[in-house]
């Protein structure tokens, strides 16, 4: 027995020393943009990441090959070098039928992206403990840098090198965000002047797989050395076609309605074309050409949107740090509308009310379930507004911060019993509350025919730092756990 306590403790130990080993590790991460006096501007890249175990090269495989995308229209690839160093120092370099190249995936279905193209390099040589370098270079024939890179990788990263440098004829402009405040991502020396910048980055952490991460959760840098102009403004006008099927969509006396029903026509119509603005020099299609192909860039589409409400007299612009969402204005309030998914019409700004709120005192019909020998389900109604994740899929402990969605529920009901029917077990009674999370507040009571539920719920925080896990995750818990009342005919 003891055996097989130690071997058992033993397998734990490994299982756990193991899950704290990355698969891959960066020795280095280099990029470096150099803005040219001639109208031109070059990107150069380079990794060297050692391969600390077999699931990055056999589960999902993304370091056994490397994917370049680039528009020959604009750019220009040339690949500098890439081989593989063994775990025993041998050099093994690609061979020519080792890099091949094809249709981005995220160009598919689109013919207005036929031309673009995708280098994939197939690492050779690969095993447990090479390292693997990759050195590429991008010449663009432009000269706007208009970009945001995460600096954490999905791997952690021991050397990160940022460079980016423009003619004394122009201004360099950056923005670094050092991300959430209570993970440790790594230390950064930064210089920098009017056209130069370099950071240079050590023991940077790997990023977090999870589904509930916040926004800006990483740190991450903005560099720019002018604007994209994202303008709905044209001179050959919408396609009619596009106008006449907007007219037909817009049916509902709301504006909002309207609005958000233009947006699900195209989101279903309009085929989503993921491709970074860069390869296409941060220069977006026309309505016209976007209409009458029926696929499109994120800011093609919201181009596109704009410019059919304007021509149905609503004050839309093309706005968002990725240039995908459509502001509009309505009785002095603005208004945000993502392209991507049916996402909702949310206020913007100041106005922007990110609790949800949801009040309801009324009577519902029992809708019951039959059970056997005399029992009854009886499922109660769901209250709108609450986090949508299920709470028995979430981890007793979390390092990272989790996205939530702050609420104030309040939900009274009264649902009347058929005659002869008992709650088992009695009344039901929950009360939580913790300070600055949430507090929670459940009651079911019988009182002869009908069966009285209050279920109140308030949660604090739109992102649940580490500290605070623990209450969320006890409080969610609690309010999911209440969906149903057993029933048992007297």
């Amino acid at each position: 027995m003891k055996k097989a306590i130690l071997i058992a403790l033993a397998t734990v130990a490994c299982q756990l020393a193991f899950a704290q080993t990355p698969d891959a590790i960066y020795k280095l991460v280099r990029h470096q943009w150099t803005v040219n006096a001639d109208g031109t501007s070059d990107y150069r890249y380079r990794h060297e990441v050692q391969i600390l175990r077999n699931r990055a090269l056999v589960a999902y495989a993304d370091k056994g090959e490397t994917f370049v995308v680039y528009n020959p229209d604009l750019e220009e690839l040339t690949v500098n070098e890439v081989y593989t160093i063994q775990a025993d120092g041998r050099r093994v370099d690609m061979t020519p039928n080792a890099f091949v190249y094809q249709l981005p995936a995220e160009c598919a279905d689109c013919g207005r992206f036929s031309h673009m193209r995708e280098l994939a390099m197939v690492h050779t040589g690969m095993e447990l403990g090479c390292t693997v370098v990759v050195d590429y270079t991008i010449h663009r024939r432009y000269d706007l840098v208009n970009q945001t890179i995460q600096l954490p990788r999905e791997c952690p990263v021991e050397r990160l090198e940022v460079t980016i440098s423009v003619p004394e004829s122009q201004k360099l402009g950056i923005q670094l965000d050092n991300g959430y405040s209570g993970i440790d991502f790594g230390h950064y020396d930064v210089e920098q002047d009017e056209h130069f910048y370099s950071l240079v980055g050590t023991n940077l952490p790997q990023t977090f797989t999870d589904a509930y991460l916040p926004a800006a959760l990483y740190p991450t840098l903005h560099f720019y050395n002018g604007t994209p102009q994202w303008t709905p403004e044209l001179n050959d006008g919408i396609y009619q076609g596009a106008n006449a099927a907007m007219g037909t969509t817009m049916t509902s006396r709301n504006k909002r309605e309207n609005i958000v029903a233009v947006r699900d026509f195209l989101v279903d119509n309009i085929h989503l074309n993921d491709i970074d603005p860069v390869h296409l020099a941060y220069r977006h299609a026309t309505p016209s050409e976007v209409w009458r192909s029926g696929c499109g860039t994120a800011t093609d589409k919201a181009v596109l949107l704009a410019a059919i409400l304007r021509a149905h007299n609503y004050n839309a612009q093309v706005v968002g740090e990725q240039a995908d969402e459509v502001s509009i204005l309505l009785d002095t309030l603005e208004y945000r509308l993502g392209v991507r998914s049916k996402s909702p019409l949310t206020l913007y700004g100041e106005a922007h009310d990110e609790v949800s709120r949801f009040t309801t005192n009324t009577t519902v019909d029992a809708e019951l379930d039959t059970l056997s020998d005399g029992f009854y389900r009886l499922a109660l109604p769901s209250v709108p507004g609450a986090p949508s994740m299920a709470a028995a899929y979430l981890a007793l402990t979390r390092t990272a911060p989790l996205r939530s969605q702050a609420c104030d529920l309040q939900s009274t009901i009264t649902i009347p019993l058929p005659a002869g029917l008992k709650m088992v077990g009695g009344s039901v009674s929950h009360h939580l509350e913790y300070e600055g999370v949430g507090r929670l507040d459940i009651s079911i009571k019988q009182s002869g025919k009908k069966l009285k539920v209050q279920r109140n719920l308030k949660l604090e925080q739109s992102v649940v730092p580490p500290a605070d896990y623990s209450h969320f995750r006890q409080l969610l818990a609690t309010w999911q756990s209440v969906n149903k009342v057993l029933l048992r005919s007297k």
